[in-house]
């Protein structure tokens, strides 16, 4: 699947541009308006997933479990390592592979979109996703509300998007064009 080198290896791109980030910081329309800047392919990991399953993230993680589903990113995050003049929008949890996300770090350009707390949670009331695709976030007992819940898992993850990305973004108040012009100034 991974595409002769072409474009991007003219223009003097990395191999792939890899976004990362927790739920709804944007990645996916950030991706898609930067593959049209670049040429480049796009692809989302949580919609392939979703195709390779044959159903939904929150149907594979209720009737297989997590371990289930963090085994099936895993193995894609592998698999696209070798692939070439490709935009990823990786899924939230991504990050935890950290095994996998070194293969698919090497040759990449790496960005992390990321915002603020309050910013994170409107736009997971407001994402018609959130409800119908996403599972349900791993609950912990003491957690009582979902702004606990997003606090305590942003705080296991941040560490690892910021080390493990080349570039960071906030989204606040930015456009997924402007951050995707962003991100091209930056190559």
């Amino acid at each position: 699947m991974a595409r002769k080198k072409g474009a991007g290896e003219q223009q003097g791109l990395p191999e792939r541009i890899v976004l990362t980030g927790f739920r709804a910081t944007g990645k996916t329309a950030v991706g898609q308006a930067l593959a049209r800047l670049t040429g480049f392919r796009f692809l989302d990991t949580d919609q392939e997933l979703y195709q390779r399953m044959g159903c939904s993230i929150a149907d594979a993680v209720s009737q297989q479990g997590w371990p289930y589903f963090r085994g099936q990113e895993r193995t894609l995050l592998k698999e696209l390592s070798s692939w070439q003049e490709t935009i990823i929008a990786t899924g939230g949890g991504a990050i935890l592979h950290q095994d996998a996300w070194e293969e698919l770090r090497r040759d990449a350009f790496v960005v992390w979109l990321r915002t603020d707390l309050a910013t994170t949670l409107a736009r997971l009331a407001l994402d018609q996703k959130t409800a119908e695709q996403r599972p349900a976030l791993d609950k912990q007992e003491g957690w009582e509300n979902p702004a606990q819940e997003v606090s305590a898992i942003l705080e296991e993850r941040e560490p690892l998007y910021r080390a493990g990305s080349d570039l960071v973004l906030d989204t606040e108040g930015k456009t997924p064009e402007e951050l995707a012009g962003e991100i091209n100034g930056r190559l």
